[in-house]
């Protein structure tokens, strides 16, 4: 973790109002260096929005440096980024004195936009597209695959952490994906649903027992599974498709076997 890729947030490519403000690269470098903790961290990072005079208009460059930081740092630091996602989401709202608020909301409970920005940069519907056409160009398919995955784990954090008003459904469309489709890209979203199991299986599982809906489980897939409602058939559903996939698949086998293990262990769990 150098250096330079905190001053780059600062004016990525060389352009300055593109990047992020200084005090608040300076805070996260702190942060992730443990040189303050996440309340401290929290109340510095948000300063330079705070004391704005349109606080609304410049929370995108916050987020975006956080974003970059879920994806672009050492793995190790993903826990201690969704610690200070927390402590911002639960700072005390600021009195803005009649400056401009933010359109989704007020500050800081629920990071408003965030979620948002997540999605329109993670979340887009015509990745497999994109992923050929980067593999057709000659991309390392190893790299794309670990990117791939550590946004799942990621967006399962958050979720489970109640950050950022992510949606559980994110987790169900992932593994219905994988699951529930003939072409699914299986090295890449078998592991990445074993990322949402493992991490957020009890929520996901919590719909079960509840019978929550959720729209991307509604979604027409190959296997006519198509219903907005949970439900422990489907469930059991997935476990078979794993056990199943355990035989057909060498890339992400071991993800393979680590999502069926955590789902037989949520069963078990909530069955005592």
């Amino acid at each position: 973790m150098s250096d330079k890729w905190f001053q780059e947030r600062i004016a990525p490519d060389g352009v300055e109002e593109d990047g992020c403000h200084p005090d608040e690269a300076r805070a996260l470098e702190d942060y992730c260096r443990r040189t303050t903790e996440a309340s401290e961290a929290a109340k510095a990072i948000v300063q330079p929005i705070e004391q704005s005079e349109d606080p609304g208009a410049h929370l995108y460059r916050l987020w975006n440096l956080l974003i970059d930081a879920l994806m672009q740092l050492p793995e190790t630091q993903i826990p201690s980024l969704v610690q200070l996602l927390d402590a911002i989401q639960k700072l005390p709202k600021p009195d803005l004195k009649g400056r401009e608020v933010t359109p989704h909301g007020h500050l800081w409970e629920g990071l408003p936009g965030f979620g948002h920005m997540w999605a329109d940069e993670h979340k887009q519907g015509h990745w497999r597209d994109s992923l050929a056409a980067a593999l057709k160009e000659g991309a390392n398919r190893m790299e794309l695959r670990a990117a791939h995955v550590r946004k799942a784990n990621v967006e399962a954090r958050l979720t489970a952490a109640g950050i950022g008003r992510m949606p559980l459904d994110w987790g169900y469309e992932c593994i219905a994906d994988a699951l529930e489709r003939q072409g699914a890209v299986v090295d890449f979203e078998i592991p990445a649903a074993a990322e949402w199991l493992k991490v957020a299986g009890n929520q996901l599982y919590a719909g079960v027992r509840t019978g929550c809906t959720s729209r991307a489980l509604e979604r027409r897939r190959d296997f006519g599974r198509e219903n907005p409602v949970m439900t422990v058939e489907r469930w059991l559903f997935w476990e078979q498709r794993l056990e199943e996939l355990e035989e057909q698949v060498q890339v992400g086998l071991g993800a393979t076997k680590s999502a069926g293990q955590v789902m037989k262990t949520i069963e078990r769990g909530s069955d005592e």
